[in-house]
């Protein structure tokens, strides 16, 4: 993975906090698939590139009611929340106090920080190599959504009722996978393994070349 990329969508994010920001942009400046994107910066932050505008949003909105004699609803406006309500209840969520408590000077001053990649620090050391593969059928279990932060949600959902089916402890045992496709519009997310499963849908891995990724430390 090319951090320096990663970097270059940081900046892009950061610069453009108070814009519109699409994914397809965010995937062209770091050549990489959107979904793919996304599953890397959630495997580097333990969140999801949406989690992470959001959260800076919240934390540049934040700075200026706290700074700024800006009306609260201009800087909910100018952060792309479209009511009052909506941009309170997200700002609660994070910082644990109103916008209106933030801007008499209530609690400590909190400030999300801007995620950047150092590679020569040692905080992520994985390598990849491309290997072929032949035809692998797996039982997966199976979710799908036109909207790719939806998907993200359900994939979530997925995890947790593997786990609690006990199938997720299955899947580790005979070497899980998680595959994603994109067909005519619509995203598609499999999770499962090798072992047959009669309630669970059958998937097949055609025969082909493949990104494998190792995990060598995570400081």
């Amino acid at each position: 993975m090319n951090f320096d990329y990663l970097n270059k969508m940081i900046e892009y994010i950061e610069n453009n906090l108070d814009n519109e920001i699409d994914l397809n942009k965010l995937s062209k400046i770091t050549n990489t698939n959107v979904f793919i994107l996304d599953r890397v910066f959630m495997f580097l932050t333990n969140m999801t590139i949406t989690e992470y505008i959001k959260k800076r949003r919240l934390s540049k909105a934040f700075e200026e009611i706290r700074n700024t004699n800006d009306k609260i609803i201009d800087i909910a406006f100018k952060y792309q929340y479209n009511s009052s309500s909506s941009f309170s209840r997200a700002f609660k969520q994070l910082f644990k106090l109103t916008p209106t408590e933030c801007r008499k000077g209530i609690g400590n001053y909190k400030i999300i920080p801007i995620e950047y990649f150092e590679t020569n620090k040692g905080k992520y050391n994985f390598e990849y190599k491309i290997k072929r593969m032949n035809k692998i059928i797996l039982y997966c279990y199976h979710v799908s959504s036109q909207n790719h932060t939806d998907l993200i949600y359900k994939i979530k959902n997925l995890y947790q009722k593997a786990k609690r089916s006990g199938k997720y402890d299955a899947f580790n045992k005979s070497g899980m996978y998680g595959i994603f496709s994109k067909e005519y519009n619509v995203y598609h997310y499999y999770l499962g393994s090798t072992q047959y499963f009669l309630d669970l849908e059958k998937f097949e891995i055609k025969e082909n070349e493949f990104a494998e990724f190792k995990l060598l430390s995570r400081d």
